[in-house]
């Protein structure tokens, strides 16, 4: 006989860069952080995603170097058992909720499959909705580019539209078109209400059939790499957003998501900089205690460009060689 609640889990996708960990910042600033715990998979070695949501105070598990389709399901395996026994010894006791948040590589169905077809994870969770974030800007090129892209949809019991205000209405209403294309039965929605994402459904509504066992098989596109730089000094923010504006001016294309936690000289905490190709996001701040050194960690994810010159370059910048556009320009041919 089950003693306590089955956990709720919920698996957030979507392709890099279109919100997934936004719309997971939101919602969990509306919840009561101890009854959720994070658990976040990077596709590359270096995890940038747990600083951005360790500051809202719910558990946070990160497991990088490795999509969770493919490379470490047993990891996530272990983990979700370590969390079952943590609450069964009262260590957990107000936990009611488990998300994972997938990298943007990720085939949801080989995860659904793992935790659906264990019987001891399956006796204590009930997987929820699979919540798939969907870019109004970028989101239609990635479904032409990536398979990725199209296996997150399909995989969606929800799909949230992001970024749709940076598009205008007639387009964002073509996109009801795009994703009903893919995954007609889906639900869809917008990011501005997080909560309505998250809300629970009632036992057993959530039905999957078990994925067959070959799908557990998953290949990536070839050409995607993801590469990662740490630099030990604090950074000029004119000098960096020269190196920035030359980077994406000639290679946004290939860049597909670039992540960075920056140490400023002139910003007393950490900046978050992001982007997705060609654009860049408005830079946000962690708060002041998360700046405990003045390392700078950045993550590019990049499709069929190599990292030896985006490194090289950036060994420059920290050297004070890039003086303006041009020369920025030049150092990255």
């Amino acid at each position: 006989m089950r003693l306590v609640p089955r956990l709720e889990l919920n698996i957030v996708t979507g392709f890099l860069g279109s919100g997934k960990t936004t719309l997971l910042k939101r919602f969990l600033e509306t919840s009561s952080p101890e009854s959720t715990l994070v658990i976040i998979n990077e596709y590359g070695r270096e995890s940038i995603d747990d600083r951005l949501t360790l500051h809202l105070k719910s558990e946070i598990k990160t497991i990088a170097d490795g999509c969770l389709c493919c490379t470490v399901l047993e990891h996530l395996r272990t983990t979700l058992l370590t969390i079952l026994k943590r609450r069964a010894g009262g260590e957990l006791p107000h936990l009611q909720r488990i998300i994972i948040e997938t990298s943007g590589l990720a085939d949801p169905g080989p995860i659904l499959g793992t935790i659906l077809s264990d019987e001891n994870l399956n006796e204590y969770i009930h997987v929820g909705p699979c919540i798939t974030t969907f870019d109004a800007l970028e989101g239609t090129e990635s479904l032409k580019r990536f398979p990725e892209a199209a296996a997150q949809l399909a995989a969606a019991d929800r799909v949230v539209l992001t970024k749709t205000d940076l598009v205008s209405d007639e387009a964002a209403q073509a996109l009801l078109s795009v994703v009903r294309a893919v995954n007609p039965a889906c639900t869809i929605m917008f990011s501005d209400v997080p909560e309505h994402a998250f809300a629970p459904t009632e036992m057993g509504v959530a039905v999957r059939e078990l994925p067959p066992i070959q799908a557990i098989s998953h290949a990536h596109t070839l050409s995607v790499q993801s590469f990662s730089a740490a630099l030990d000094v604090a950074l000029d923010w004119a000098t960096f957003s020269v190196w920035l504006t030359a980077l994406l001016n000639r290679h946004g294309d290939r860049i597909l998501r670039f992540k960075s936690v920056l140490s400023v000289r002139s910003s007393p905490g950490k900046l978050v900089v992001q982007g997705v190709r060609h654009r860049v996001y408005p830079p946000t701040h962690l708060p002041v205690q998360e700046a405990a050194d003045d390392t700078s960690r950045l993550v590019f994810i990049t499709d069929g460009l190599t990292s030896e010159r985006i490194l090289a370059s950036l060994h420059q910048l920290v050297e004070h060689r890039l003086i303006d556009g041009r020369f920025a320009e030049m150092a990255l041919r």
